[in-house]
């Protein structure tokens, strides 16, 4: 099993079997589903999906380290181009939104994926309407690339955000600075 990876506030670990009646819990949030996350239709769902989920160290699921509970998912999915261009999902449980975790969750596990698993490129489509998203992407470096008009299934547009690893790298240079 892939290495904990350990911010100030979070954990964020490779899924457990038990992580999935919170997971249903998260993804049933309104705000979430309206942003184009997929749910689960019972616990069950959840379930199975985390059985895949267990065997891959590019999906973590958040654990906030004083409350001890999942709080949310970062997870780098393959997009079928090439195996070093991976898609990005994330999400906060709304009770921890607006704290600052999304941004420490994602920048972990940024350098986790540039560093440790030969990843060149990670992308994110974001839904026009998502700002808070918008955000965090931005706090994290990813630049803007443009916009998919009506993508969405319900006609909306979605934005394209991404990071390339030399933009991650000199990132990182800078802040040592």
């Amino acid at each position: 099993m892939a290495e904990l990876i350990e911010t100030k506030r979070l954990l964020l670990r490779c899924w457990q079997d038990d992580d999935a009646e919170e997971l249903y819990k998260i993804c049933l949030d309104p705000s979430l589903r309206l942003s184009g996350m997929h749910s689960y239709r019972d616990i069950e769902e959840s379930r199975n999906v985390i059985c895949s989920w267990k065997k891959n160290p590019e999906m973590r699921a958040v654990i906030h380290k004083d409350e001890q509970c999942l709080i949310g998912f970062v997870l780098f999915g393959d997009m079928n181009r090439y195996a070093q261009y991976k898609e990005l999902e994330y999400a906060i449980e709304a009770n921890h939104r607006n704290n600052g975790y999304a941004t420490e969750a994602l920048m972990a596990m940024l350098e986790y994926m540039f560093s440790e698993r030969d990843t060149a490129v990670a992308a994110a489509w974001v839904r026009s309407l998502n700002k808070e998203c918008v955000r965090v992407l931005e706090k994290c470096h990813f630049t803007y690339e443009g916009t998919l008009r009506k993508h969405a299934r319900d006609r909306g547009d979605t934005l394209c955000y991404s990071i390339l690893k030399e933009e991650w790298i000199e990132y990182r240079r800078k802040k040592q600075l």
